[in-house]
């Protein structure tokens, strides 16, 4: 592999310790830069990684090398931003990921698994379409992820469905369970999830509150309704944990609830309570 990644921190250490911490298999694929915004993007522009992980500190740092680099791009080849922050940033990791600042985000090395971040440096090299031989992967209503054991008979991986609009949340979700043996299908539009669980029979159902089309809660006193359906588990995800969407989504027949934003361990822990290769 060339240096299809570049590691951006406040040091050389620092960026160093990043680098160690994606483990084997990135030998002569990660070249480091520190110093200012204009130095780092002039270290991009040498280097046209695939990926930079940027780890400068905080977000605000972060979010002014990733803005620089937007802008010097200008249209033109970009590579995936992903930013490395501490578990008290990860509301505004998610909310700047969501506007576009980032195209990812992780919990900093130094408090986060590094197997995790080796298997997102190497998905963000795929949707980059920058590993030799590997193609992109999109997260869109019909791509699919990963999955687990044997809640359905003759199916070799378990699978979850997760019907969510928004795209990055598809992104946060393949790249967590990428590792996993599961798999992953997206349904965007809530007019048409009732359908999509009837198709694919899912092990699992991920299902956001708010929806174009349906109502979540909606959705999923459907689904309950529904005798050859009922038994699938429902996990709701919600960005506000307010008690009365709560008591909503148990009374429509969830089994629980995770709020977003949520990190990678959350979210596995969440799933793994329902799906056993996920324990």
């Amino acid at each position: 592999m060339t240096a299809q990644i570049l590691a951006v921190a406040e040091s050389d250490l620092a960026a160093r310790t990043i680098v160690e911490r994606l483990g084997r298999g990135f030998e002569g694929a990660v070249s480091v830069a520190t110093g200012t915004s204009r130095e780092i993007v002039a270290a991009v522009a040498a280097a046209r990684p695939g990926v930079v992980l940027l780890g400068l500190g905080t977000v605000g740092a972060n979010e002014r090398a990733a803005r620089s680099l937007r802008d010097a791009a200008a249209g033109g080849r970009q590579p995936l931003l992903l930013t490395l922050c501490g578990p008290g940033d990860i509301a505004a990791a998610n909310r700047l990921a969501t506007d576009g600042v980032f195209d990812h985000y992780l919990a900093h090395p130094d408090e986060f698994d590094p197997g995790r971040l080796a298997v997102s440096a190497r998905l963000g090299l795929r949707l980059a379409g920058a590993a030799a031989g590997v193609g992109a992967l999109t997260a869109t209503p019909s791509a699919g992820s990963s999955a687990s054991a044997a809640e359905t008979p003759g199916r070799a991986r378990p699978l979850i469905l997760m019907v969510e609009d928004d795209e990055f949340t598809h992104q946060l979700v393949a790249v967590t369970l990428a590792s996993h043996d599961v798999e992953v299908v997206f349904e965007s539009d809530g007019a048409q999830a009732l359908d999509r669980v009837r198709e694919v029979r899912p092990d699992l159902v991920l299902m956001d509150v708010v929806l174009p089309g349906r109502d979540g809660v909606a959705l999923t006193q459907s689904l309950k309704s529904d005798a050859a359906l009922a038994a699938i588990p429902v996990v709701m995800v919600t960005g506000e944990a307010r008690r009365e969407i709560l008591m909503r989504s148990m009374e429509a027949g969830a089994v629980d609830f995770i709020v977003k934003p949520f990190t990678p361990d959350a979210l596995v822990a969440k799933l793994g309570r329902f799906l056993p290769a996920l324990r």
